[in-house]
């Protein structure tokens, strides 16, 4: 028999409209760390679902170490010693890291739970994964990274031998990564068997052993880590080969849109002066905690600043709502897309129509028939795959929920779009598509202001870049000017 610690054969599964997983095989071995990657939409993360008994296959069978079982809930998944770590982390916000840990795994004493143990178990599993916090420290108080590692003690207390990491490394600074990433080695040392998804392909090629690639539902390849090159990876993910993504270098005339002055928000940033003209990409970079979707934040009305001034096409304005920023011709896109971009249950459609319902009343009902007529629009504009303007956004990939809510936008007409990480968990083929939207609608005079954790990114894609660190201003660079990742940090720090 075949020595595999994982076996998922011939596994289809269909969606109205759409068949997500097609007759897919992947066998992962013993204290293997396997890369599964592939375009957002690939099947990835439905495949994972069926592991993961949140999903029922349609056909298929599992096999854990040889063994044929059947998954029907995530607590039978468990049960099996098979545990994931989510790329949204399912963690209770409001109590301590220990009752996360044990969250429904209570330890109890004569029927009430043991505190006392709860706590000293708790201490002994984080400190398998290297992190060293009070057990009864809360939650909501620690960094993405202790937190990440509080979600993998919570997965290795319910004994699992095979671990799911699906994104974990995307909220998490350049350090933390390569700690997260040793850390994973360090498991696989210790016989626990790994499938590891990512869109960076530097930490498959540094990390795994083997990497499953797969595209509209099937598997296309499966490699050795060692054999294989990170556009052979991009090339049998997109199914063509990919151009290179080259720096379009564009010259925007001197016509101020939006002009920040002194803006302050105690603890989160302090005296942010810049100006923004018509049609530029314009970028904010540095590290992790510099203060840039707080500073974004308070512009847009999400949050209030404490000083300064905010002008409009030369107008000083106050804004004290999201709902004020957007009646003055703002949109915004969220950091986390799926917690505050989207109504998952709601349609692409209405998701994308949500903001000009007003201007779609006539004779006191809203006009469906032009909510179509707009959605289809703007899925036929730019190039948005779904079904139909009716499928729920939840079952788009993360690349085309991020095209919905661009188009949100454009279809609102808005004039100034903030952006929060716009490309955070997207495959390289749909990162183009995003700059390409992206130069569209800067091209037909749409203002965009980028925040982005990938220096690469903001050296790619903007026309200038201001560089802050922990609530402070150090520069306002030409992109052009910005050769290496490397000059970003030295500016930051300096």
């Amino acid at each position: 028999m075949d020595n595999y610690a994982l076996q998922m054969k011939g596994i289809t599964k269909s969606f109205p409209g759409v068949k997500a997983l097609d007759d897919v095989t992947i066998e992962v071995k013993p204290a293997e760390i396997h890369g599964l990657i592939g375009e957002n939409g690939a099947g990835k993360s439905t495949l994972m679902k069926v592991l993961m008994g949140i999903y029922k296959a349609d056909a298929g069978d599992i096999r854990i170490n040889g063994k044929s079982v059947k998954i029907g809930s995530p607590t039978e998944a468990i049960a099996l010693g098979i545990g994931m770590v989510p790329q949204e982390l399912n963690l209770n916000p409001f109590v301590s890291a220990a009752e996360n840990i044990f969250l429904g795994n209570e330890i109890k004493t004569g029927g009430r739970i043991d505190w006392k143990k709860t706590n000293e178990e708790a201490r002994k599993v984080m400190a398998s994964v290297g992190l060293d916090i009070n057990p009864a420290q809360i939650v909501d108080q620690l960094s993405s990274a202790q937190q990440q590692l509080v979600q993998l003690s919570r997965v290795l207390a319910t004994g699992a031998q095979i671990l799911v990491f699906d994104e974990p490394t995307a909220s998490l600074t350049s350090v933390e990564v390569k700690t997260l990433l040793a850390l994973m080695k360090e498991l696989k040392q210790r016989g626990k068997t790994i499938i590891f998804i990512t869109h960076h392909l530097d930490e498959l090629l540094s990390t795994t052993d083997r990497i499953t690639v797969m595209r509209d539902g099937k598997v296309v390849t499966v490699d050795e880590t060692a054999d294989i090159s990170e556009m052979d990876l991009i090339e049998k993910m997109a199914g063509k080969k990919m151009a290179a993504q080259k720096r379009i270098d564009r010259e925007i005339k001197p016509d101020e849109v939006l002009r920040v002055e002194h803006f302050t928000r105690e603890r989160e940033f302090y005296d942010i002066n810049f100006s923004v003209n018509r049609g530029e990409i314009f970028g904010i970079g540095g590290l992790v905690g510099a203060g840039r979707t707080e500073l974004i934040s308070a512009i847009f009305g999400r949050t209030r600043k404490q000083q300064g001034k905010l002008y409009i096409d030369g107008k000083e304005t106050e804004i004290k709502s999201p709902a004020a920023a957007v009646k003055l011709g703002m949109g915004f896109l969220p950091e986390e897309r799926r917690a505050h971009g989207i109504f998952p249950v709601l349609s692409v459609q209405e998701n994308m129509i949500i903001p000009m319902y007003k201007k779609l009343f006539k004779a006191g009902k809203i006009s469906y028939g032009e909510a179509k007529k707009t959605a289809d629009t703007y899925v036929s504009r730019i190039q948005i795959k779904t079904p139909s303007v009716e499928t729920p956004i939840k079952s788009l990939s993360g690349g085309n929920q991020q095209k919905v809510i661009l188009a949100r936008w454009l279809a609102e007409g808005a004039k100034i779009v903030f952006m929060d990480e716009p490309t955070r968990g997207i495959d390289v083929n749909a990162k183009a598509e995003i700059y390409d939207l992206i130069r569209q609608m800067t091209a037909s005079g749409i203002t965009v202001i980028v925040v982005s954790s990938e220096h690469e990114e903001l050296m790619l894609l903007c026309d200038r870049i201001m560089i802050m660190h922990e609530g402070h201003q150090k520069a306002i660079v030409d992109a052009a000017d910005i050769k290496t990742s490397q000059d970003i940090l030295e500016i930051a720090l300096a």
